[in-house]
């Protein structure tokens, strides 16, 4: 049986490799834990906010924040530490 804290060791591990270096301060938000064998995890990371030009912004001194923070559902198997599926954390 794999803990949440290992669980969440290989999330990081797994984001990074997915998402790139620009993946910064990864953060456990939610744990909710299953009968089945399954955590269900809500995970958030911060990246660079592309929508926005830095440039622009000091042009017109405007405050942007230069990142902005991502959330992902993340179902890991309690058994081995596999991450079963990520998806986008819609609001509800």
């Amino acid at each position: 049986m794999v803990s949440v804290k290992e669980s969440v060791e290989k999330i990081k591990e797994k984001f990074l490799d997915l998402f790139g270096s620009d993946v910064t301060d990864i953060r456990l938000e939610e744990i909710n834990k299953s009968p089945i064998n399954e955590y269900y995890l809500t995970v958030s990371f911060l990246v660079p906010n592309k929508n926005v030009s830095q440039t622009l912004a000091s042009t017109f001194g405007i405050m942007i924040n230069p990142y902005i923070r991502e959330y992902k559902n993340v179902v890991v198997n309690k058994k081995n530490g596999d991450i079963i599926t990520i998806k986008i954390h819609k609001d509800e």
